[in-house]
C-alpha cells in the first residue's frame, strides 16, 4: 500500500510539478496539524447504466456478466453483452457488485451476495499482485501467499466444489485491445467462481485499491477550466482533470470531496485501513408477506456496520418465501439492482488542518468531455487537445463563469485574479482502471 501512494504522488508530482500535491502517504510523513475524517458516500448501483439505458433496462443488464470486450464501450446494443465465451465481469462499476442466485425452476430470487471487497488482498493471498501497464507504472508485488487460506475462503464463502486449479489462469486472459488481463498462472480474478458461479471479491476493472488511490492523487490539485476560472463542481471538476469515470456515483462524489479538502489548503490521504466499504443498507419501505419485519433478511458475512465487505440478502428458510416476494416501495424485488439502489457504498479521506493552510499552485486542465446534443444523457472522454467531434459540444465549458448565457469570457482579467498554474508537461489521458 505504502509503495501505491509513494507511485502516485510522484507520477502527479512529475505531471504537474512537484508545488502541486496536498496528498501524502501516511505511512511516511506525519503533517501534524487537526485530523479531521471525511466519509465520502454514493450510492451503489452503477449511474453509468442509468444514464446510458434508463432505469428499467439498466436493472436487467446491471445483474448480467458482460464480456471484458464491452469495458467502457458500452454498445448500442446490450443484448448480446452477456456472453458465454472469453473472460467475463460485472458491470457494476461503483466499488460494489453482487450476484444473484435464482430458483432454477421458478426463477425466484433465492439470495442476493453483495461484497466491496477489492481484488489485491485475494491476489496477494496467491502470492502476486499484477502491477499496472499504465502510469503510473506500478511493478508487481510479490507476497508470500497463502493458498490454503485462498481455497478456504472460497469454500467457506462461495462453494465447498472450489478446486484450486479453478483459481488459476491456464492462459493468458487478454481484454478486448489484446492487452494480458491475467497472465497464465497467475490467480484469475475472473475465474468462473468469482462470475458466472458465484461471487468472491470485486472484479470490475475499475474497482481497485490501486485506482481508488490513483483517484484520491488526481483529485488532491486544484484544476482551472480552459478560461482559468477554478473547478469545483464534481462532474466539471473530474471531466476536465481526467481521472476516474465521469458518469459514475463514485468517482465524482469522491474527487469533489478530496478536492474540497485539498481547496482548504489542508494535507489529505486516506484512512487507514485503506479500502472500501457498504456503510449500511436501508430498509425504509420494504414488505414482507408476512407483514414481519424484513431485518433477519440481511446478514454482514465480512466487515461490521459501517464497514461491511460481505453482505448476503436472503429470506430465514423458516419463513416460508424467497427474496422475490419481498416488496420495496410496493414493487417485488426482481433484480440485485433494486436492492444496490438500497445500499450506501463509502471511503474515508483524513484531512490535516494546519494553523496555516497550505497553499499549492492551480494546474491547467488535463482533458476535456462532450456531449451529444441529440443525447444529451452521458459524457464521453476526449484526450486533451482533440477537436470536438461534428455534432457534439464540449461539456461545462461555461462553469464558473457566472453567466450560462455568455461564453465570451476575458482570460487575462481571469488570470490576474489567480496565482500563475503550472502547466502539464505532457499531455495526460483519462485513466483506465
Amino acid at each position: 500500500m505504502s509503495a501505491w501512494f509513494d507511485q502516485n504522488i510522484e507520477d502527479d508530482k512529475g505531471a504537474f510539478g512537484r508545488d502541486t500535491l496536498l496528498y501524502y502517504n501516511a505511512a511516511t510523513f506525519d503533517p501534524g496539524g487537526v485530523e479531521v475524517e471525511q466519509e465520502i458516500t454514493w450510492n451503489a448501483f452503477p449511474k453509468e447504466l442509468l444514464r446510458r439505458y434508463g432505469r428499467e433496462r439498466a436493472l436487467v443488464l446491471a445483474d448480467r456478466l458482460w464480456p471484458i470486450e464491452s469495458f467502457g464501450v458500452y454498445p448500442s446494443d446490450p443484448d448480446n453483452t452477456n456472453g458465454t465465451m472469453g473472460v467475463l465481469y460485472r458491470p457494476q462499476e461503483e466499488y460494489c457488485e453482487w450476484h444473484v442466485v435464482r430458483d432454477p425452476d421458478s426463477g425466484k430470487i433465492l439470495r442476493i451476495i453483495f461484497t466491496s471487497e477489492p481484488p489485491e488482498y485475494w491476489q496477494a493471498l496467491f502470492g502476486l499482485v499484477p502491477g499496472s501497464k499504465i502510469p503510473p507504472l506500478i511493478d508487481d508485488q510479490h507476497f508470500p501467499g497463502d493458498l490454503d487460506k485462498l481455497l478456504h475462503l472460497y469454500h467457506e464463502l462461495v462453494s465447498s466444489d472450489v478446486r484450486q486449479p479453478d483459481l488459476i489462469a491456464a492462459n493468458d486472459l487478454k481484454d478486448g485491445d489484446g492487452e494480458i488481463l491475467v497472465r497464465k498462472g497467475q490467480y484469475n480474478i475472473y475465474n468462473k467462481w468469482n462470475t458466472t458461479l458465484g461471487i468472491a471479491h470485486l472484479n470490475s476493472p475499475p474497482n481497485s485499491l490501486v485506482a481508488e488511490i490513483k483517484l484520491g492523487a488526481d483529485a488532491s490539485i486544484r484544476y482551472l477550466n480552459p478560461q482559468r476560472y477554478l473547478l469545483v463542481e464534481p462532474e466539471a471538476l473530474i471531466c476536465y482533470a481526467g481521472y476516474g469515470g465521469a458518469n459514475r456515483n463514485s468517482d465524482p462524489t469522491i474527487g469533489a470531496s478530496v478536492n474540497a479538502l485539498a481547496r482548504t489548503g489542508a494535507y489529505v490521504t486516506l484512512r487507514n485501513p485503506v479500502g472500501l466499504y457498504m456503510d449500511h443498507i436501508d430498509l425504509s419501505g420494504w414488505e414482507a408477506p408476512d407483514q414481519a419485519s424484513v431485518s433477519d433478511c440481511v446478514r454482514i458475512i465480512r466487515g461490521r456496520p459501517g464497514m461491511v465487505e460481505r453482505m448476503i440478502v436472503e429470506v430465514p428458510q423458516a419463513r416460508g418465501f424467497a427474496v422475490s416476494d419481498l416488496m420495496i416501495a410496493g414493487v417485488p424485488i426482481r433484480y440485485g439492482g433494486q436492492v444496490a439502489e438500497c445500499i450506501t457504498v463509502k471511503l474515508t479521506g483524513i484531512a490535516n488542518i494546519l494553523p496555516k493552510p497550505i497553499s499549492r499552485k492551480p494546474a491547467l486542465s488535463a482533458s476535456h468531455r462532450m456531449l451529444d446534443p441529440r443525447w444529451p444523457i452521458a459524457v464521453n472522454k476526449l484526450k486533451h487537445d482533440d477537436p470536438i467531434p461534428a455534432g457534439s459540444v464540449e461539456a461545462f465549458l461555461l462553469e464558473g463563469t457566472g453567466d450560462a448565457r455568455c461564453p465570451a469570457v476575458r482570460t487575462e482579467d481571469i488570470a490576474k485574479r489567480l496565482e500563475p498554474p503550472i502547466r502539464l508537461k505532457k499531455a495526460r489521458y483519462g485513466f483506465r482502471f
